[in-house]
């Protein structure tokens, strides 16, 4: 599970807050750009495997895990560029069949290696005791899951919108404010929501949450004809998943 947890973590690093605009950009519009994007998934897999690289196997194991993230992209991308959709359907499979292919290769490999530094540094031996850590290591995970994948899995459910009619929209008292969209401080607000669900007791977790889906309720105004809930029902599953997160980083 040592070496699952940190080939786990060079995915998702490399499949979300890596994989940019301009990546994916590159991605969809260059024969190359593929390469581009599983060559930073392999990037990633060695260094977190730094300790293992004398071992055959595990070297083995990164070239299977680099050629069959290359080939499964290629395949989605070219089956997207054929029928114009990129579903949640799509999505699921992609990741599934990455985390599978990795969970495989890994199964009987009990071997455990820790990093160790000949450096008397502070913040070098902090990263190192993070690196060796597999409660952290799962934690990292979790985290990056509930800022990046959930934001993404939870843009096929569709916004709540809500019209209203110009006259029964005048009688009503709205509140005229700006909210912007599930940016810094939403990523903030899971943040908040993981970590809390972790460390406070589940009433206190549930209180938070209850007060957040009373806020939700809260409308304000986009224009004459048109106001919108202060935080959508995208944003209360969201906040609902970094809590579930939390209680099952909690567990293990």
């Amino acid at each position: 599970m040592f070496l699952l947890y940190r080939l786990l973590l060079a995915h998702i690093i490399a499949d979300f807050p890596l994989q940019t605009k301009q990546i994916f950009r590159v991605k969809m519009n260059t024969k190359w750009g593929v390469i581009l994007h599983t060559a930073i998934v392999l990037i990633f897999s060695i260094l977190f495997t730094f300790p293992y690289l004398e071992n055959p196997k595990v070297i083995a194991i990164l070239l299977i895990i680099f050629l069959s993230h290359t080939i499964i992209d290629k395949i989605k991308l070219e089956r997207s560029k054929k029928t114009n959709t990129n579903n949640l359907k799509v999505f699921l499979i992609d990741q599934v069949l990455h985390i599978s292919i990795i969970a495989i290769l890994t199964f009987n490999f009990t071997e455990k290696v820790l990093l160790t530094s000949p450096f008397n540094s502070v913040f070098l031996n902090y990263l190192i005791d993070i690196y060796n850590n597999d409660i952290l290591i799962i934690s990292l995970i979790g985290y990056i899951l509930s800022i990046f994948f959930i934001p993404i899995l939870l843009i096929y459910i569709k916004e709540e919108d809500v019209f209203y009619k110009t006259k029964k929209l005048n009688k009503q008292k709205i509140i005229n404010i700006k909210i912007p969209a599930n940016k810094i401080v939403d990523k903030f607000y899971r943040l908040f929501l993981t970590l809390s669900a972790q460390y406070l007791d589940e009433q206190y977790t549930i209180i938070i949450f209850i007060l957040f889906v009373i806020v939700s309720l809260i409308s304000y105004q986009v224009s004459p004809e048109r106001i919108e809930k202060l935080y959508n029902l995208k944003r209360i599953i969201n906040s609902s998943l970094a809590i579930f997160i939390g209680i099952i980083l909690k567990m293990i």
